[in-house]
């Protein structure tokens, strides 16, 4: 059976809603989205903590549920092969979603958060989201 929602926690729930706000973005996916982008660039895997594996389970989650089409809408192949390129071995469903999934939004939301509680304007978050200290984009400075 395919899992079909993700359910979040309080904290990043609270965070989900403060980053929409104060980045002006339409909606909470989007802040998802851009949290998936920015857990990518850490190669580290984002569910390992303190050493651990640690595993998704929803019934431990006190957060929103989110509808899997809600996060990814017509991309979630590109998703799957972004997480699989990332760990360097293939996945399962039911790790992609909503393990995976959970633990880069986790990840990046407490990265993004972080940025924006340290500079407070968004055009200072995006910058330092989407190029590096150089101030030249990640994409092209290789």
């Amino acid at each position: 059976m395919i899992n079909l929602r993700l359910k979040t926690d309080f904290e990043i729930e609270s965070k989900l809603i403060e980053l929409q706000t104060g980045l002006q973005l339409s909606t909470k996916a989007a802040v998802m989205r851009l949290a998936i982008g920015t857990s990518l660039k850490d190669k580290k895997d984002p569910r390992m903590i303190d050493g651990k594996l640690a595993k998704y389970d929803i019934k431990t989650k006190d957060g929103s549920d989110y509808m899997r089409y809600t996060i990814m809408p017509s991309d979630e192949i590109l998703y799957r092969v972004m997480f699989e390129q990332h760990l360097g071995f293939q996945i399962s469903n039911d790790e992609f979603f909503p393990e995976l999934v959970y633990a880069h939004i986790s990840r990046g939301v407490n990265k993004i958060y972080s940025d924006y509680r340290l500079y407070r304007k968004k055009e200072k978050v995006f910058r330092n989201l989407f190029f590096d200290e150089g101030g030249e984009n990640n994409a092209v400075s290789r």
